[in-house]
This record gives C-alpha cells, sequence and structure tokens, in this order.
C-alpha cells in the first residue's frame, strides 16, 4: 500500500507551506509523485468578461498589470514548492522517475483543473488555511463532492502520521471510502482507535459493526483497532474529543453523510471536525 499520485493545492498563501511539506514528506516515504495544482482566480480573463459583459474596455496596460500580478503568484508557488521538495530531499521539476514534485501551469479555471486532475490521484492535499476563505474553499467542496477524491487537510508535518491513527466509523459508505483510501496512512500509524458516538449512529440505515471493520484491516495487513465509544448530542464534538484523548495524529471519517440541507442546519460532525483547526491532520471521503 501506498501513494503513488498526490495532488496538493496551492493559492499562493495562507495552507500552501501545510500542504506543500505534507505532499512532499508522503511523496518521499512513498516513493511517489506530487503535483501542485495552482488555484488561484484567473483575474485578468475574469475582468476582461466582465468588461465585455459591461460594454467597457480595459486598456492593455491594465491587462498586463493583472497578467504580472499572476505571474509573481505562480512564482510565489513554484518557490514554495521548491523549498518543500528540497526540505523532503524530493527531486522537483518536471520529468520522470520518483519521488518528485512539479507544479502545473494555470491554465484551467481552478474547478475544472481538479476534475480533470483528481480521478487519478491517490489523495488530495489541502492545507487547513485554504479552508478559511478564497478559492480554496470552493475547491476543496468540489473535490470532495461532486468529484468524489480522498482528501487530506493537513494541520502538521508529515512526522505526525507516524502517531495514533483514529477512525470515526458509523458504518456509512463515506466512513468506508475514507478508510479504504486512508490505509497507507493507517500502515504508518503506531495505533489505531476507532472513536464511535453510540448517540448519533443511525444502525436502521448502516451496519456500524467495529468488529467488520478491524476484520478488513487486519486483512490489509494494517492491524485493527481498539473501539473507544462515547456519548454526546454534538456528534462531532464528541468525536474530536475522543480522538484527541488518544492523542490521534490523523482523525479518518466520511464527510456530509447526511443530508447536506440537514447538516447546513443543525451543523453536524463534518464542520466540527473541519472547525476544529488545532485538531489531527484530516482525512475525508464523501
Amino acid at each position: 500500500m501506498s501513494l503513488k499520485h498526490i495532488i496538493a493545492i496551492a493559492a499562493g498563501g495562507d495552507g500552501d507551506g501545510q500542504a506543500l511539506g505534507l505532499a512532499s514528506g508522503l511523496a518521499s516515504q512513498h516513493d511517489g509523485v506530487v503535483e501542485v495544482l495552482p488555484v488561484y482566480p484567473d483575474s485578468a480573463a475574469d475582468m476582461i468578461a466582465l468588461g465585455m459583459t459591461l460594454g467597457a474596455h480595459l486598456s492593455p496596460e491594465a491587462v498586463e498589470e493583472l497578467a504580472a500580478a499572476e505571474r509573481e503568484l505562480q512564482g510565489r508557488i513554484e518557490a514554495s514548492a521548491r523549498a518543500a521538495a528540497n526540505e523532503a530531499d524530493v527531486v522537483f521539476g518536471p520529468g520522470e522517475g520518483a519521488p518528485r514534485m512539479s507544479v502545473l501551469g494555470r491554465g484551467l479555471r481552478p474547478a475544472l483543473a481538479v476534475s480533470r486532475q483528481a480521478p487519478l490521484a491517490d489523495l488530495v492535499v489541502f492545507g487547513q488555511g485554504h479552508l478559511d476563505r478564497g478559492p480554496g474553499r470552493d475547491v476543496f467542496g468540489q473535490c470532495l463532492l461532486a468529484d468524489r477524491a480522498p482528501v487530506l487537510v493537513a494541520r502538521h508535518d508529515v512526522d505526525s502520521l507516524s502517531g495514533p491513527a483514529a477512525i470515526a466509523w458509523d458504518g456509512s459508505p463515506q466512513a468506508g471510502r475514507a478508510v479504504k483510501a486512508a490505509l497507507p496512512l493507517l500502515a504508518m500509524a503506531s495505533e489505531i482507535h476507532i472513536v464511535q458516538c453510540v448517540t448519533g449512529l443511525d444502525q436502521d440505515a448502516t451496519d456500524p459493526d467495529i468488529d467488520a471493520l478491524n476484520a478488513y484491516l487486519r486483512l490489509h495487513g494494517v492491524g485493527e483497532g481498539a473501539a473507544v465509544l462515547v456519548e454526546g448530542r454534538d456528534e462531532g464534538a464528541a468525536l474530536i474529543a475522543a480522538a484527541k484523548g488518544k492523542a490521534a495524529t490523523l482523525l479518518i471519517a466520511g464527510a456530509w453523510g447526511r443530508s447536506r440541507l440537514r447538516e447546513a442546519v443543525f451543523g453536524g460532525a463534518t464542520r466540527a471536525f473541519l472547525g476544529c483547526k488545532d485538531g489531527p491532520n484530516l482525512l475525508l471521503a464523501h
């Protein structure tokens, strides 16, 4: 089990260091390839389209200023990626062989670029800072929900992944997809805990059998997890507290397993996971 093709999201600001550092470290450990995907907006194209819609005209000087700003942003991303690759002793730049990290060109709108790259990615890595604002937040939602790609929210460095891991297990298809994607990371963990909030389990819709999950983990050679059962009306908060109580450095969970409308109204565990910025690294799948 290994991670051979990793996509790292970069927006030229907060979150890039977390995503690039963790992704390059995983590439080094798994002899994999990281493709850094810039997700900043195409300001020049947007301004030209807006001008055409409003019947206005952008001067060549204004267009060049916008283009120059984008070149500076692309250069900043490439410099950050080169630094992360050097830190992890990973080759930087396009080419054959692994481990390697390269930066893709900004030729497509971020949403389309992610949709083209995600189908054959073992993992898409975001930094926690990408989720706070800007294009990274929109791309995160699309990557997880529309593209159904497993995403890893980087909050700590790659060495943290050798610590305890926690699986938030409710038997849902989303949780199952998260576990499958996380197998290479579970193999790195020092121990595994299966955290379950018995208050929020829907036993009619899913089969949250911990023994069945452990049988699956054993089949894949990653050992088995110790059950940690908790209660609480706020399912997300209870699961986060359980993971922290076991000093977990990685939390694996299904995302938005219930209706998004219900979660928008009532909160939901996923929102709690994403909002815990000082919590463990977070692997989600939908």
